[in-house]
């Protein structure tokens, strides 16, 4: 767990020393672009720290020791981008040891927002990814309530760029204290398929993952991070709610 956590923390320095010197220079586009992935390394390393106590001996029911909703904000933590419902529940898994059911999820947004209506505000919902222009919840895409709006949005582009984000930031984590490594190890393969230079390569590390990932991601992150802050602005003026869960019609030409 220390070596991961010295790497998230060597990341965050790094990452707040560009930024430092973006807001120096006036560089507000690769500020902006730089803010999402402190905060979701940030999140990476209270997921990781506070993960690491010794499991609970399980209740006699066998029942889950969390609720669904709180096994989905720490995968979403871990994966820091918008998600599928089917990845959470392969990356829950092998990274919590812990079955997360489809059936489980089926009904988790219709409850937030019941919940969101009902009860006292909470730190972060279980909320949807927003697709660009309609600002309808994308299909089986969740995300976290407290990620900004931009990160929140799905443009052209989007699902490749929350795709390297996942790959880099889970192999980031490999040695999650509570994760079954074999099937961690298996997650990385499957990621790996999908980047360049790494599908037929012999040397597979989680550290050769995250480079190859982040490498990639260089390139495709400063053009969608602008065309979400596009987006992200003009779905600034909806009711907190439809930020959040999305508008259920069409909206009219804007």
């Amino acid at each position: 767990m220390n070596e991961a956590l010295d790497a998230l923390e060597q990341r965050m320095e790094q990452l707040r020393r560009d930024m430092r010197d973006a807001a120096q220079a006036r560089d507000f586009t690769t500020l902006g672009d730089l803010r999402p992935h402190l905060h979701s390394a940030e999140q990476a390393w209270d997921t990781l720290l506070f993960t690491s106590q010794p499991d609970p001996v399980p209740p006699a029911t066998g029942r889950p020791l969390k609720a669904a909703r709180d096994q989905v904000l720490e995968t979403l933590a871990l994966t820091g981008a918008p998600t599928t419902q089917k990845t959470i529940r392969v990356v829950c898994e092998a990274f919590f040891r812990t079955p997360l059911e489809a059936t489980r999820l089926s009904s988790l947004r219709r409850d937030e927002v019941r919940n969101y209506h009902s009860s006292a505000p909470r730190n972060a919902y279980v909320c949807s990814a927003l697709t660009a222009g309609t600002f309808r919840a994308a299909r089986s895409v969740l995300a976290r309530s407290d990620w900004p709006l931009s990160q929140r949005i799905l443009v052209p582009g989007s699902e490749r760029v929350n795709f390297l984000t996942m790959a880099a930031n889970l192999a980031r984590a490999a040695d999650h204290p509570t994760g079954n490594k074999p099937a961690i190890d298996a997650v990385l393969r499957r990621l790996a398929q999908d980047i360049p230079g790494l599908a037929s390569s012999p040397l597979l590390t989680p550290a050769r993952i995250q480079e190859a990932a982040e490498n990639e991601l260089e390139r495709l992150r400063v053009a969608d991070h602008t065309a979400r802050t596009t987006e992200a602005e003009a779905a600034s003026q909806l009711d907190h709610v439809h930020q959040l869960f999305g508008v259920a019609t069409e909206r009219q030409d804007r």
